[in-house]
């Protein structure tokens, strides 16, 4: 499931689950959202275990890695319970490679704060760590149970960020989707503002069309990167 709107913090229980504990993996800068989304858990009967992570590539490191597969291991967490990644593609890219090795598998939630993490890197089941050779050499194909976008996020992202991720949305629109880059097209100003009338719009497409791709081959393996 993959829920898009504005204000749906609130919603982030629905998917999680059972799960009687909950691992939140933040980045250290998401801090106070990071206590919004462990309140709306807790207030939801889940026992919340915040694990905050270096911001950005910095998180996506074995010693990070292997830190929070220890925490899991403190707090005896069992495969009936679930990982939460809160942040941009870096952490749900960690948050969802602990899951996918903890226990051979948990369930996974991932809640994007980036226009490219909403569109590409939480939902395509594509998990990993770098290594010094290279970036993603060590990860797994762990799809998530659940993926939350929250537009108030990308409010406080930078221009050039956002825009970054809109090339990704238009990416989309040659693969599957002409209407995407016509709505771009019809307002380009639009399209660059997190408060464009047609955010929404361009981001689900976005969303349904990488959603399709990998629910016919998880590794993208047929697709020809533009």
């Amino acid at each position: 499931d993959v829920v898009v709107g504005t204000g749906v913090l609130s919603e982030l229980p629905g998917l999680v689950g059972t799960a009687e504990k909950v691992a939140l993996i933040h980045p250290e800068g998401l801090a106070d959202l990071a206590d919004r989304v462990a309140a709306a858990l807790t207030e939801a009967g889940h026992r919340v275990f915040p694990m905050p992570v270096p911001d950005g590539e910095a998180a996506k490191t074995v010693d990070v890695a292997a830190d929070l597969w220890s925490r899991l291991g403190g707090q005896n967490f069992t495969r009936g319970d679930a990982v939460v990644g809160l942040g941009g593609g870096a952490v749900t890219d960690l948050a969802g490679f602990v899951a996918a090795s903890w226990l051979r598998g948990v369930r996974s939630i991932l809640v994007p704060t980036t226009l490219l993490g909403m569109v590409d890197a939480a939902v395509g089941g594509k998990t990993g760590i770098n290594t010094p050779e290279g970036k993603n050499l060590v990860g797994a194909f762990h799809p998530p149970a659940g993926v939350l976008c929250d537009l108030e996020t990308l409010r406080t992202l930078p221009r050039a960020d956002y825009i970054g991720g809109l090339a990704e949305i238009i990416k989309a629109g040659f693969i599957d989707d002409p209407a995407i880059c016509d709505l771009v097209e019809a307002d380009p100003e639009g399209a660059c503002s997190p408060d464009g009338p047609h955010t929404r719009e361009l981001i689900e497409r976005a969303i349904r069309v990488k959603a399709e791709v990998v629910s016919g081959d998880l590794r993208e393996s047929g697709r020809r990167e533009i």
